[in-house]
């Protein structure tokens, strides 16, 4: 192009022509240019990425840290990270924990196969499904689960079915444990298997652990009451297990009985009842007196009929569930269970949650022992080696080697569990520890100058934290032990709260009477009598221990110590009101010049020793109390309404003409959750 200028003029056209053509190869330059700077690019890009040209198995643990990945896998951590980033990671450090989830993705884009450390899933027991045509399948008693509100009369029905008396035992007058037992029917004679489930709000889990294992379910609603909450709870578990369900409406002996008004609110809350065209019959009983008695056990023996209830007794392993569990003295930990399918001897080994058994002996529900027990049956068996929780699936091993491995694997499987879960919680906590760690750094570098960081609001430092109450829950069985630490873990508010260390069956350890006095928790028994050196145990560690029968004066006692635990709220109430009319200056010693305010009573009486504080156009300037209190030249204890005095505040005198004295009290009001 220089050259070209520099040549003498030529035509236009051949000008032109050598311009183009100038022009294409110094395009052709760049163009090359560009592509090189593009595979250049690549090339480096392919560096840092160093995805393998085969695909390589790699083992890597559960669980890595980011730093852990990249040595496995030999990448760019920058790489590694802005990846990570794009899938949405945010904060991400270094030592931020993945999940197996989330490394086999990002193992299989850098082209790695991935093979976790504990990939063996190991052994254990599921349920065996047997055939519906199988020739092993033989009728079996009906499971029939009786729920309802509490004080509606459950037990009552039961007792005179089976003609006992268990109402006079039960504390409370409500039933506080799963009893699980069979009987003849005494018109059909056919043997039916009733639960009873407790009826109280805190048993939550147990009736829902009981509409689950049962095929029939007995609704009681007491025709004085009506739908109560339990029974629109027991309503929602009848509807999810999809159980067939009959209504007794109870007590109608009394005066006050209404069963027409129980049948209209239980079509409100979606029963189905054959008085208004639907299917779910309704029976109109009373436990105390028998009425219709048989025409509720005939209902029960019919609708069982037509569900041609059915299970194989032989051939197959045992089966069923923990319905309740707890520590006998001399026997130690045994469990009711209610047997699914199979036939249960002396002698079978059962494994029910992270425990099994080597069944030593197997009894019924009134404490006899048997040898033999089928589908349906509720059998006490003794030989755990610890206390199964209740609602646990219990199924037979082979014998106690594969036991002990079934257990292993479920233990294992527990812990990972967990670890996945404490994972986020120790990534939030590292990025809090970080985030804290540059704060502090970026204060240090503001002092080294004298400078301080302003912060907006300062309240952070000096709000409370919530008050941790700590309680131990020990209780006769497990049902139970479950039951109130549902009830008592999420009472509290944003000041206090209830915090369970601790639960078990059976009375307190040596080992928790220790730990309930290094915590200063409480420890709560529940329907035991507690021997007397473990109460000496627990007055020499000044751990104090409470007992109690009923689960609801548990809940109430429980919430009387948080709430004793609330800031009271501090109430004022004006007692009487003074205007400052005149301002007067009196010379001391030492020319020291006192301020005297000259004030009139308008309401009340203004009194020396009373608590006060000052307003100015209705706004608070002083509070405090009065040191001086003159009628005249005499000094008084209080001046009476519509008298004029001087007043002398203690270490204040920055009052004017207008400002309003008010003589005040603090009222203290307790506050409850």
């Amino acid at each position: 192009m220089f050259n070209l200028l520099k040549a003498p003029l030529r035509s236009s056209s051949r000008c032109i022509s050598q311009l183009r053509a100038t022009s294409k190869s110094s395009i052709l330059i760049n163009q090359r240019f560009l592509s090189t700077s593009i595979i250049l690019q690549a090339k480096r890009d392919r560096r840092s990425y160093r995805r393998p040209l085969k695909r390589r198995r790699i083992n890597i643990p559960d669980f890595a840290t980011v730093s852990q990945l990249v040595n496995l896998m030999g990448v760019s951590y920058d790489h590694l990270a802005r990846r990570l980033e794009e899938m949405g990671f945010e904060d991400m450090n270094h030592n931020f924990i993945l999940d197996a989830e989330t490394i086999g993705l990002i193992a299989d884009e850098y082209g790695f196969d991935v093979k976790f450390g504990e990939d063996e899933q190991g052994e254990d027991l599921v349920p065996v499904i047997p055939e519906e045509n199988s020739k092993f399948l033989k009728q079996r008693p009906p499971i029939v689960a009786i729920m309802g509100h509490v004080d509606h009369g459950k037990t009552t029905i039961l007792d005179y079915l089976r003609k006992s008396s268990i109402v006079s035992q039960e504390h409370g007058g409500i039933t506080q444990h799963i009893g699980a037992f069979s009987v003849k029917a005494p018109i059909s004679k056919k043997v039916i298997t009733f639960l009873d489930t407790p009826g109280h709000a805190a048993f939550l889990k147990m009736r829902e652990r009981g509409a689950t294992v049962t095929d029939i379910v007995v609704l009681v609603v007491a025709a004085d009451d009506s739908v109560m909450p339990q029974t629109k709870e027991a309503i929602k578990h009848i509807k999810k297990s999809g159980v067939s369900v009959i209504v007794a409406i109870n007590k109608c002996d009394k005066e006050n009985a209404n069963p027409e008004k129980v049948i209209a609110d239980l079509a409100a809350n979606d029963i189905d009842v054959e008085d208004y065209g639907g299917d779910t019959q309704t029976v109109k009983v009373s436990g105390l007196t028998g009425l219709n008695m048989d025409t509720l056990e005939e209902s029960i023996v019919t609708l069982s009929e037509i569900l041609d209830l059915k299970a194989q007794p032989t051939n197959i392993p045992v089966e069923g569930w923990v319905i309740e569990s707890e520590v006998k003295k001399g026997m130690g930990p045994i469990a009711t269970v209610l047997i699914r399918q199979g036939t249960l001897k002396p002698g079978n080994v059962l494994v029910a949650g992270n425990t099994y058994c080597k069944v030593r002996s197997i009894k019924d529900e009134g404490g006899k022992v048997i040898k033999l027990a089928g589908p349906s049956t509720p059998v006490e068996l003794w030989g755990w080696k610890e206390v199964p929780e209740a609602g646990d699936e219990v199924l037979q091993a082979k014998d106690e080697s594969q036991a002990k491995k079934v257990i292993e694997t479920r233990i294992n499987r527990l812990s990972k569990q967990k670890t996945a879960q404490s994972v986020d919680v120790i990534n939030k906590l590292r990025l809090e520890h970080k985030k804290e760690a540059e704060r502090q750094d970026q204060l240090d570098e503001l002092r080294k100058y004298g400078l301080e960081e302003e912060t907006e609001d300062s309240e952070t430092d000096t709000v409370d934290k919530i008050k941790e109450i700590k309680f131990i829950v020990k209780a006769d069985v497990s049902g139970s032990t479950e039951a109130i630490v549902e009830s008592i873990e999420n009472l509290g508010n944003d000041e206090v709260k209830c915090s369970v260390l601790l639960s078990g069956v059976g009375f307190p350890t040596d080992t928790e009477i220790d730990r309930a006095s290094i915590a200063n928790a409480i420890i709560l028994c529940f329907n035991m009598k507690i021997p007397k050196d473990v109460d000496n145990k627990a007055i020499k560690k000044n751990v104090e221990v409470r007992h109690h029968n009923v689960i609801y004066h548990l809940i109430e006692d429980v919430t009387k110590i948080l709430s004793k635990e609330l800031k009271p709220i501090i109430e004022l109430n004006v007692l009487s009101e003074t205007d400052i009319k005149e301002i007067f200056e009196i010379k001391g010693k030492k020319k020291k010049i006192t301020r005297i305010a000259g004030c009139k009573v308008r309401s009340g009486k203004l009194e020396r020793s009373g608590l006060i504080k000052v307003m100015r156009d209705e706004e608070e300037i002083f509070r405090g109390r009065i040191s001086t209190l003159k009628h005249a030249k005499d000094d008084v204890k209080e001046i009476a309404k519509g008298r004029e005095c001087g007043v002398e505040f203690e270490n204040w005198d920055k009052f004017q003409a207008g400002d309003v004295i008010q003589v005040y009290e603090e009222k203290v009001i307790p506050r409850f959750l």
